[in-house]
């Protein structure tokens, strides 16, 4: 092969485990200081995710190499099991010996008492991982939650490290997993790498496998990460290919042409958008955030003169009169009353979008750096985001939370994070304040800008329409004929039945009846289709907290 050719010792980018290629970038190191933050804790989970091969599996086990010999670690490689097959796979990783003909849930979790006892009273700590976390059912989550209960003098027996791709962050807001959701102590969503790090991780592995790191140049090391995003995974397969061509072609240094041909050898169809803009990523540890209610009285929130001896404020947000329903909508606010200081001082935060962009995926699930929350990284969270210039009634359509542009009397923007529309006001996050205004106030100070992140199944791009075919149409027919109330046509053509009840639901919801699904009948659909998606709708909220 290439590496006599290269005066390689062995192949620096081959995609089997080995220790000594483990490349820990800024990211990855950040990862594995907050699981190793999480496992300090009194127990319960911590939760890592990212998309396929950005590199959850290297962290994982980077981890275990930090653990000390008074710990003791269970990994699971494939946890789509029933709930007593993976109690019976956790008693397996433990070396616990069972009958298995006398196999039940309550046998099982037993054993497993009994030995998380024994290690406490050892002083041993206990820590299952378990990878491609997102394959869990819900059953198999609830006996995990359920493993978690188990505490000696309020110190968990058991610490569980969840690891899986940006499903798992979805799955975990299922209304039935709360519970579990609500013991994360800490997360932490791992990006691809920037071209920065990429650069450093090639020049790593050829160190390793004592190559040059001049066969890869900066112009070719940026269509690198062009093509592949800076996942791992597909920078070694990409690597791996060009030098094998470099090899067969006798160039001792990688070439344009070399790549390209990598790149379709690894099947890699279109380049990936890089995420040029993403910066390290902080810390994901869980934190509620408790906003400043302001009821009952006024204040200026556009006077930009701190002078406390002014008695009318230049412009004065509507007064909201606290009532019972005020109360429940903004239940998980404090009642402390805001100054006008605290306020100039949030609105003086907001200026650049990304503090809104972060509550924004919160609203989605994801707790993510201040850096790296820009509308660009919403891909890696399998979500959209779309940005428009619209009025009220559009915006109130999708039905979605946004960010929105506001203007002060002197005209600069400044950004909250729109989070319900009621019969009450409207509900914003402006930076550390939670607020509560009138219609008629946001209407007056919205420049008409918003950004929202919305989802849709993995194979529709901008539109569907009449006379395509796939198992999208069927996704399509099934979920519109049930926001209908009528049978579905069992079909994957779009065809002229599939047309007209297209029309009629767009006409049911307010929507222009072209029959074209484009991304905003792609989002009401989904709204039907998945319960999980946060809404704008304050019943939806309310129903949700009881």
């Amino acid at each position: 092969m290439y590496t006599e050719f290269f005066h390689l010792k062995e192949m620096p980018f081959s995609i089997a485990p080995d220790p000594r290629f483990f490349f820990m970038s800024d990211r990855h190191k950040e990862a594995l200081t907050h699981l190793t933050y999480g496992l300090q804790g009194a127990g319960g989970f911590i939760m890592l995710t990212g998309e396929v091969g950005t590199g959850k599996t290297t962290v994982s086990r980077a981890l275990i190499q930090e653990l000390t010999y008074t710990t003791v670690v269970g990994y699971i490689h494939n946890p789509a099991v029933s709930e007593l097959e993976l109690l019976a796979t956790l008693c397996d990783e433990f070396k616990l010996d069972y009958d298995q003909h006398n196999l039940s849930l309550k046998v099982l979790f037993d054993l497993l008492h009994y030995f998380l006892l024994d290690n406490c009273q050892q002083d041993k700590a206990c820590v299952v991982i378990i990878d491609e976390a997102q394959l869990l059912s819900t059953t198999a989550l609830e006996q995990l939650r359920l493993l978690t209960n188990l505490d000696v003098e309020h110190k968990k027996l058991l610490h569980i490290v969840l690891i899986g791709q940006p499903e798992l962050q979805q799955k975990l807001k299922l209304p039935e997993l709360r519970q579990l959701a609500q013991r994360i102590t800490a997360r932490y969503h791992l990006l691809p790498l920037t071209e920065l790090e990429l650069a450093s991780y090639v020049a790593y592995r050829l160190s390793i496998a004592s190559g040059n790191p001049g066969l890869f140049s900066r112009k070719i090391l940026k269509l690198i990460h062009r093509h592949t995003a800076g996942l791992p995974r597909l920078v070694n397969l990409v690597c791996d290919k060009a030098l094998y061509y470099a090899f067969k072609t006798r160039d001792d240094k990688i070439t344009s042409q070399h790549v390209k041909a990598a790149v379709t050898a690894v099947a890699i169809t279109t380049p990936v958008k890089a995420n040029n803009n993403a910066q390290s990523l902080a810390a994901l540890a869980v934190t509620v955030c408790l906003g400043l209610v302001i009821t009952g009285f006024q204040f200026g929130l556009f006077n930009f003169v701190e002078d406390d001896s002014a008695t009318t404020p230049v412009d004065k947000v509507t007064p909201i009169i606290a009532t019972t329903n005020a109360e429940i909508l903004l239940a998980r606010a404090s009642n402390d009353v805001m100054s006008d200081k605290a306020l100039f001082s949030d609105i003086k935060s907001a200026r650049q979008r990304s503090a809104a962009t972060q509550f924004l995926y919160k609203e989605w699930g994801y707790d993510i750096a201040l850096n790296d929350a820009t509308c660009r990284n919403a891909q890696h969270a399998n979500l959209r985001c779309l940005q428009r210039q619209g009025n009220y009634a559009q915006l109130v359509q999708y039905n979605l939370p946004a960010v929105v542009r506001l203007l002060d009397n002197l005209g600069e923007g400044y950004y909250a994070t729109l989070l319900s529309i009621t019969p009450l006001g409207v509900e914003l996050q402006l930076s550390s304040s939670h607020l509560l205004v009138s219609q008629a106030w946001f209407e007056r100070y919205w420049s008409g800008d918003f950004t929202l992140f919305w989802t849709a199944p993995s194979r529709f791009e901008n539109s569907l329409k009449q006379h395509d075919k796939g198992e999208l149409i069927r996704w399509l027919d099934h979920n519109v004929s049930a926001a209908l109330g009528e049978n579905a046509l069992s079909g994957t053509r779009f065809d002229w039945p599939l047309l007209k009840k297209v029309m009629r639901f767009q006409k049911q919801s307010g929507l222009t009846a072209d029959g074209i699904v484009g991304p905003q009948t792609m989002i009401t659909v989904v709204h039907y289709a998945d319960s999980t998606v946060p809404k704008l709708n304050i019943a939806t909220h309310l129903a949700e907290d009881k």
